[in-house]
């Protein structure tokens, strides 16, 4: 399990995501159990390899869990929100995302 490296930019990250609005986050795709999820997540956002297992972890003050890349980075544009269904993957609009990019340029 890789945990969350504490650095610079993941301290950003997660402070801009508290300012992200629940509706600024979409998706539609549930899963019954998170490793499906998880993989699906992993294998989409390209950044990790393809055998990385991925870990999560929830951050203080922002709903749902977030994906922690095999280098110990945030994956800050996808979240995972566990329903009465499964594990819903949500994914930032891309008006959210250059929002989110414009901060976090401006706090660099």
């Amino acid at each position: 399990m890789t945990a969350l490296k504490n650095t610079k930019e993941n301290k950003i990250f997660t402070e801009i995501l508290k300012t992200i609005n629940e509706t600024d986050w979409v998706g539609n795709t549930t899963f019954e159990n998170i490793e499906p999820c998880l993989t699906a997540i992993n294998l989409e956002c390209g950044r990790n390899s393809g055998w990385y297992k991925p870990s999560v972890i929830r951050l203080k003050g922002i709903p749902g869990m977030f994906l922690v890349n095999e280098d110990g980075s945030l994956l800050y544009d996808y979240r995972i929100i566990k329903t009465e269904k499964g594990y819903l993957k949500e994914t930032l609009s891309m008006s959210a995302y250059n929002e989110l990019e414009k901060k976090y340029c401006k706090l660099c």
